[in-house]
């Protein structure tokens, strides 16, 4: 029975891969076409944000790189590109295209799907992915893997390229991306990520940055977080079943609306785009579900906790020396057993205050205590290694 279900799968792919066959002659031709490598084309399919949106702006401002262009597909992302001073261009317009044919630079934050790929033969592709990899990655995941026979490599190419150069931290990342991404480890750049980099700077700095180049909507947010005495950001990673998973974790708003409350403090959720929960959360003034799209890094520095259970995001909060961390990984058995297979020993490579339940979860917020954080100079060095180390970004795009 398994075996008919799996060649169904494939089958269905059939039409769309002979169409590619077509495809695959444009990509041919477009690796003919002269290739400016001075020219660097930054793109996400939706959004404008994460490691391409911080090393795109760094290219402007800091580099003064003017033959620099953001690619979206949508008219949203565009529009808040342009007002912000940029040029972005659709990935099939005709200007689009004319600037993927000639840039000799695709930079993305995980896939290249922010581009036209049939077009992008004879470009140096550069991956700045998208956090410290705590879960297997892509061809190194153990559960929801890609199948890699020849028909879906045929029907999906892009997910099968491999980058020129990869962003990776540390050296124990890079040994892990290069598995993750069947590429040498030559490939792999270690650096900081170009989304942390407003972590070091001052308050006045970072709200000067945030009235210029973020929505009004961030903006809001920014003085809400001020406002609060104590404010907790909430950021699970992403369930792949699409449960209901704070019903599962028990939350009981109105009991953490109460404790809030009597300290003027705040409670961010932070959910993952892809994550679908209707609540009415009209009625609590200290409890804000925040726009899974919008950017939370500006707004990181504003906070006080970090509350989280496999993400990524635990690694980027820990290199903010004055903040604290809470896990809540209250569905760890099931999650390593049917979401995610883990790269690293949880309790080693994510050291922090845990709790399982939301009593204990709420009791923490309650009685208002600092969090106790042990082996985090050791874990910061394991994860991005020593800054003295680190590569210049940008000069080793510049030398592909």
């Amino acid at each position: 029975m398994k075996e008919k279900t799996e060649t169904k799968i494939e089958w269905r792919k059939v039409p769309g891969a002979l169409l590619h066959l077509f495809f695959f002659l444009f990509y041919g031709l477009s690796c003919l076409v002269p290739r400016n490598k001075d020219k660097w084309l930054v793109g996400k399919a939706k959004g404008f944000n994460d490691n391409a949106k911080y090393f795109f702006i760094h290219a402007h401002l800091v580099l003064g790189k003017k033959d620099c262009y953001w690619i979206s597909k949508t008219k949203k992302t565009r529009k808040l590109v342009r007002d912000f001073g940029f040029k972005a261009y659709h990935p099939w317009s005709p200007i689009g295209i004319y600037h993927q044919l000639t840039a000799g630079v695709f930079v993305f934050d995980m896939r290249i799907s922010a581009f036209n790929y049939w077009i992008s033969g004879g470009a140096k592709r550069v991956n700045l992915w998208h956090g410290i990899a705590m879960k297997n990655v892509e061809f190194g995941r153990k559960i929801h893997g890609y199948s890699q026979t020849w028909l879906d490599k045929l029907y999906r190419p892009a997910h099968y390229m491999k980058p020129h150069l990869f962003l990776s931290t540390a050296p124990a990342m890079s040994n892990q991306f290069s598995r993750s991404f069947r590429i040498p480890v030559s490939r792999c750049v270690e650096s900081d990520y170009p989304r942390c980099a407003l972590f070091k700077w001052s308050r006045e700095e970072l709200l000067a940055y945030v009235n210029k180049y973020e929505s009004k909507e961030t903006q809001v947010y920014a003085e809400r977080f001020m406002q609060a005495s104590r404010t907790y950001i909430y950021m699970p990673t992403f369930r792949e079943r699409g449960q209901d998973f704070l019903k599962e974790a028990g939350f009981d708003l109105e009991r953490l609306e109460k404790v809030l409350a009597a300290k003027n403090e705040l409670f961010v959720f932070k959910l993952h785009p892809f994550t679908r929960i209707k609540l009415d959360t009209s009625q609590f003034k200290h409890i804000l579900f925040m726009d899974s799209r919008t950017d939370i890094y500006p707004l990181l520095p504003l906070s006080n906790v970090m509350i989280t259970d496999y993400s990524s995001i635990y690694y980027d909060y820990m290199l903010m020396p004055d903040k604290e961390i809470l896990l809540f990984p209250f569905d760890y058995e099931e999650y390593i057993k049917y979401e995610r297979d883990l790269a690293w020993d949880f309790d080693q490579y994510m050291p922090a205050h845990k709790v399982y339940t939301f009593d204990a979860l709420l009791e923490v917020i309650e009685s208002g205590r600092k969090l106790p954080y042990e082996n985090k100079e050791w874990i910061k060095e394991h994860f991005w290694g020593k800054e003295e180390n680190h590569t210049d970004l940008y000069e080793a795009i510049d030398k592909l």
